[in-house]
């Protein structure tokens, strides 16, 4: 009996550290995977600072139908399109990535002041994060249609961002210069009205009376 008893106790020393190591280890698990479903909804209920990327989806799209299989040659997008595509989305992607790091000091600033919680310094470099893997992606599809085009790439979309940038700006003038012509005509007509009215209406001289 003495033995028996001391049989029954070895196995269930045995069996009890892997039944607790298995109830860590599911513990574990469902932590990790309720940590990640709340990790994700953060994400998805963040919001962007820029709106959505057109030329990305358009991109994309394109995408599926050069290589899906089941279309047709004839009705796939031709290779230059493709490329022009993909140039527009890397001229959006400078053009963000630049407006980040001109606002980037900004954050930076009011973080540290206090002026802005951790949810929106945390979309921010969300964003800033976002726009790195955007440019890194850009660059796996460069080297899909040409080994080393990637060095031609980034320099041409860098100038058609520096010139609609520049468009823009002498867009906002011309409109700003018109803005203030009609209001600077609107004040020359609203400081000439009161020397108008204020101007004596000229008497006539009596006549000569008539014999």
């Amino acid at each position: 009996m003495d033995e028996e008893t001391a049989e029954r106790v070895i196995k269930v020393s045995i069996f009890t550290p892997l039944i607790y190591v298995g109830v860590l280890m599911s513990c574990f698990i469902a932590f990790s995977v309720i940590y990640r479903k709340k990790k994700l909804q953060k994400l998805t209920t963040i919001e962007p600072i820029f709106p959505e990327n057109h030329t990305s989806s358009l991109y994309q799209f394109l995408k599926s139908q050069y290589v899906n299989p089941d279309v047709a040659k004839e009705n796939k997008p031709h290779e230059r399109v493709m490329k022009a595509a993909l140039l527009r989305r890397g001229v959006e992607a400078i053009r963000r990535s630049l407006k980040l790091k001109e606002v980037e000091p900004v954050f930076n600033k009011l973080y540290q002041d206090g002026l802005i919680g951790d949810d929106v310094f945390k979309n921010f470099q969300f964003q800033a994060q976002f726009q790195e893997l955007e440019i890194k992606e850009i660059v796996q599809e460069c080297e899909t249609y040409k080994k080393g085009w990637v060095q031609q790439f980034f320099p041409v979309a860098q100038e058609i961002c520096f010139n609609e940038a520049l468009r823009r700006r002498l867009a906002a003038m011309d409109e700003r210069s018109k803005t203030l012509s009609i209001q600077w005509q609107y004040f020359v007509e609203q400081s000439e009205s009161p020397k108008k009215e204020a101007s004596p209406v000229p008497e006539k001289k009596p006549g000569a009376i008539k014999a």
